[in-house]
């Protein structure tokens, strides 16, 4: 039996039917959502869980308000969602800071010790600070989500209405909004790639494909015939100069107040752009925004494949893991045209990946904010020689670090993160060092060192 919580009392005595869920009643999920994460389930990927049964609840109840704890982050995904303009659209959510675990870790002279916890307090965070409503019932806890540079205000926010499916799509009210896509020796899949985008729903697109010196003959020969295929984009072609100089040309000649580089070798789903945009309209103070997306490396009839590898769904944050992996999404992202030239764009280095993870990094040093939408907006080709995972990790990874040399826009609560979780790790590893083996693994050392001893005898022999 649930333990009745104060909000539900409080708001059972005014009137209200109430229902209550624990995170273990979420049913089935839709047939994307069911496919793996690739970094494994976590506290986000439960979110997202009771995100998609709350949605189909909310279908059937119409409810009046929608209320989480803060405990646990259990709300993320659907603020997220709602943010982004996918969902609630007509119901305020409210978070309840009744609970938190970075306080209770505290309590007990707990640093965080692995990405669960610092994950957790990143959603905890993002989930009450984007709410419509901040529930504070606790005046003490209160003052310590201060202390951590939380964001507290009054009021509600994001209250408006979710705007009707395709709504403000004529030419005059959509902005504009340029694709880029570099290609280079990918011509087996680069005219599905060209028709997802064809596709779209979105009706004001400047598509620019860029042919970075391709030596596949194939290759060349498909990327000359797209462009009597398709006369209103504009095709262009350069001697090889790498990933990084290519899109950054992209983005010199783009028109379009928003931005989207699209991989040679992706397919988009049809209301990608108009996802995109809506989101970014409802959010005029962030930068840019990723999104969801599913691996495939089968056959994909009528440019939808046939079955996943995994998917990767992004959190935005924190920026305190975004040195270790990337939290904030995959190249094929919506950026606002100005705040990416503003950073220039790209690095251009030759051998390396990732530089689309340090494309946001610089966005973020830079005193930018990112988002993400919650959704599956495209399809993403696994290729075993993709550029990712053909180059050096090391090097790739490296080229990531070096822009926290520049990490001095930081917000407060990030900064703070970020050592925490520094020396909550170096804790961790340390006890660990310190602990003491289990008897099996004391017992297996011995009879190692006892059957080294003949074996050393012999060799001296």
């Amino acid at each position: 039996m649930i333990r009745q919580h104060p909000a539900q009392r409080e708001l059972t005595r005014a009137g209200w039917d109430v229902d209550v869920f624990a995170a273990d009643t979420v049913g089935d999920l839709p047939r994307d959502a069911q496919v793996r994460e690739h970094h494994g389930n976590g506290p986000a990927e439960l979110s997202d869980r009771v995100r998609y049964w709350l949605e189909a609840r909310h279908r059937e109840r119409q409810y009046g308000l929608i209320a989480f704890v803060g405990q646990g982050g259990l709300g993320f995904r659907s603020v997220q969602a709602k943010r982004a303009g996918l969902a609630f659209g007509d119901v305020p959510i409210a978070v309840i800071l009744d609970g938190n675990s970075q306080r209770d870790r505290e309590a007990g002279q707990r640093w965080p010790s692995g990405f669960v916890d610092v994950e957790t307090d990143y959603i905890e965070r993002y989930q009450f600070e984007n709410a419509d409503e901040q529930h504070t019932p606790d005046a003490e806890l209160v003052e310590f989500v201060k202390r951590n540079h939380w964001a507290m205000r009054n009021g509600a926010k994001n209250t408006s209405p979710l705007p009707a499916p395709n709504s403000g799509t004529s030419q005059e009210a959509a902005p504009l909004v340029t694709l880029a896509i570099a290609h280079y020796n990918l011509g087996a899949y680069f005219p599905d790639t060209l028709a997802t985008l064809a596709a779209q729903t979105y009706p004001n697109l400047e598509v620019i494909a860029i042919d970075d010196g391709s030596t596949d003959a194939a290759s060349i020969e498909t990327f000359e015939a797209m462009r009597t295929k398709y006369p209103r984009f504009t095709f262009l072609r350069q001697p090889n100069a790498g990933i990084g100089v290519t899109r950054n040309r992209c983005l010199e000649l783009a028109r379009g107040e928003f931005f989207i580089p699209v991989d040679a070798d992706n397919l988009a789903t049809p209301e990608m752009v108009a996802t995109f945009v809506r989101a970014m309209q409802r959010n005029p103070e962030l930068a840019a925004m990723s999104s969801y997306f599913l691996a495939f490396d089968v056959p994909a009839p009528g440019f939808v494949p046939e079955q996943f590898l995994y998917a990767l769904r992004p959190t935005g944050g924190p920026h305190a893991l975004a040195s270790i992996r990337n939290v904030y999404g995959d190249a094929n992202a919506i950026f606002r045209t100005p705040a990416l030239r503003a950073v220039d764009g790209y690095e251009t280095d030759r051998g390396t990946s990732c530089e689309d993870w340090e494309a946001f990094v610089k966005l973020v040093h830079a005193g930018h904010r990112l988002g993400v939408v919650p959704a599956h907006l495209f399809y993403y080709r696994h290729r075993p020689g993709g550029f990712s995972r053909s180059t050096n990790w090391f090097a790739n990874h490296q080229r990531v670090l070096r822009q926290f040399a520049h990490a001095g826009n930081l917000p407060p609560a990030d900064a703070l993160a970020a050592w925490t979780t520094l020396l909550g790790f170096y804790q961790e590893l340390e006890r660990r060092k310190q602990a003491v083996p289990p008897r099996r693994h004391r017992a297996a050392d011995w009879l190692r060192s006892l059957l080294r001893k003949p074996f050393e005898w012999l060799k001296r022999s």
